[in-house]
């Protein structure tokens, strides 16, 4: 009880010394925060480069800062993904995982795209709008199923008969797509409604994440790591040790 009673005063000690920090100045919290935004989370790169990236310019996909840092967390290295809409976001998985397959309705787009396309990842020019459809079909079950492009409600009923068990749906912009955003929900998959600002938007929107019951991308996953975050050792000693 005494060795308890010992680690308690500790963690309290700890928690009130950054309850203290926390009451610093308002201009150096807003120099903290202003930093953050602007350069941890690359809001000064992705501005002026007209496209998402983080703090070293490592690309990110165009959604809201918690969904792109819940994706961060993920091991997605055995997994494949298949996206409706390519961009940053076509580089940010191929460096995650085991396999992506992209579709693209811009050529000029898709023409500044194609040469960073690396070995595990596959860029397809769609047009059409049945042949953007069709070819997820051409695949067997993806892991991950990303709804970004055209034709959201359709593409997002196609996610669903192509995920593979276990798997996940990112739809961003859900905030916009209400419609499509009711397919995934009625699907009865778990529901994650990221809110937030993001890369170069000078507003908040929503990126949804619905998972299968079964989905586990998380057992072989480190801790949680947030950007710009800090990391009490006395804290951290506390947790370490055991009851």
């Amino acid at each position: 009880m005494g060795l308890r009673r010992v680690r308690s005063e500790v963690l309290a000690r700890s928690i009130g010394a950054w309850r203290r920090v926390a009451g610093d100045s308002q201009p150096r919290h807003l120099v903290g925060v202003t930093k953050r935004l602007m350069l941890d989370y690359g809001y000064v790169r992705s501005l002026r480069g007209g496209a998402p990236v983080q703090g070293q310019g490592e690309p990110v996909p165009w959604y809201t800062f918690p969904a792109i840092e819940y994706l961060r967390g993920l091991d997605l290295s055995g997994r494949r993904v298949f996206e409706f809409g390519a961009g940053n976001s076509t580089l940010f998985w191929q460096a995650r995982a085991r396999e992506v397959v992209s579709v693209e309705t811009d050529p000029e787009w898709y023409e500044q795209l194609a040469p960073r396309i690396a070995g595990n990842g596959t860029l397809v020019l769609c047009r059409d709008q049945d042949e953007y459809l069709a070819e997820i079909t051409r695949h067997e079950p993806f892991d991950v199923v990303v709804v970004d492009g055209l034709w959201r409600k359709p593409t997002a009923r196609a996610a669903l008969r192509h995920l593979a068990p276990g798997g996940m749906i990112v739809l961003d912009n859900a905030d916009w797509f209400p419609h499509s955003h009711a397919v995934l929900r009625a699907a009865g998959l778990v529901e994650i409604d990221l809110h937030g600002l993001g890369p170069i938007g000078r507003y908040a929107w929503t990126t949804s994440i619905f998972l299968d019951r079964s989905a586990d991308f998380w057992s072989t996953a480190g801790p949680p790591d947030p950007i710009g975050g800090i990391r009490p050792p006395e804290i951290l000693a506390v947790d370490a040790e055991d009851e």
